[in-house]
């Protein structure tokens, strides 16, 4: 989705990789502008300084100027869930759907844990995501189980009220 970046983005080490690397930030910028080319050296001082989260794309633009995998700029972690994996294969949500042969819909609810994903489609996720196929289960089952355990949300009724009067009582 627009104007949402990679929640999972570690700023200190994408300054570690470029320091790294050796790059200046607007040599790391130039490198990563083949893919994504509105990106400037202010936009990396803003990402090393956790001002500004990075966009898929963006991320992935950098990580490939750097030679490195995306995985390598976001925060470690015991156990991966599935947007995860996605993410540190630098795959938008829509394009794997699309090469599983699922709707976006589907993944979508399979991503956040509130469908199980079938075997079938982890098989083929796992080679999608170039990730062993025990890997993208635990995922899975990791996923699906946060979801299970996660309390209802449900909305509190509101009262809509006009000049004192009490007019009705919803729930959203």
């Amino acid at each position: 989705m627009a104007g949402r970046g990679v929640t999972d983005f570690a700023p200190v080490l994408l300054w570690g990789e470029r320091t790294a690397a050796r790059l200046s930030r607007e040599g790391l910028a130039q490198a990563a502008s083949r893919d994504e080319p509105c990106l400037s050296a202010a936009h990396v001082s803003l990402y090393e300084l956790g001002k500004r989260i990075p966009q898929l794309s963006t991320l992935t633009a950098l990580a490939r100027a750097l030679g490195i995998e995306v995985r390598a700029l976001l925060v470690p972690v015991d156990t991966a869930d599935l947007a995860r994996l996605r993410v540190e294969a630098g795959i938008r949500q829509r394009d794997l759907a699309r090469m599983l042969g699922l709707p976006q819909a589907r993944w979508s609810r399979t991503e956040r844990g509130l469908a199980a994903a079938e075997a079938l489609v982890l098989v083929r996720a796992a080679d999608v995501l170039r990730r062993p196929y025990e890997v993208v289960a635990r995922s899975a089952v990791h996923t699906r189980r946060t979801a299970l355990s996660a309390p209802a949300h449900r909305a509190r009724p509101r009262e809509m009220t006009m000049q004192e009067t009490t007019l009705a009582t919803y729930a959203p």
